[in-house]
């Protein structure tokens, strides 16, 4: 995935290293920019449909 705040590549298991002091980080689903801390939830069922469908 993309931070869209400052444009770093990490993936699923980089962004939840930086939660472990976070009290909600067993049930939070948000991803964390490893690089700027920048926190986004995860693209809804339809986003990742239509982005399937335009990368193909």
């Amino acid at each position: 995935m993309k931070c869209s705040f400052c444009g770093c590549e990490f993936n699923e298991e980089e962004s939840k290293k930086g939660c472990g002091g976070c009290a909600m980080s067993g049930c939070c689903k948000k991803y964390k920019c490893p690089r700027c801390n920048y926190e986004t939830l995860p693209d809804a069922g339809v986003i990742k449909l239509i982005k399937k469908w335009r990368n193909k």
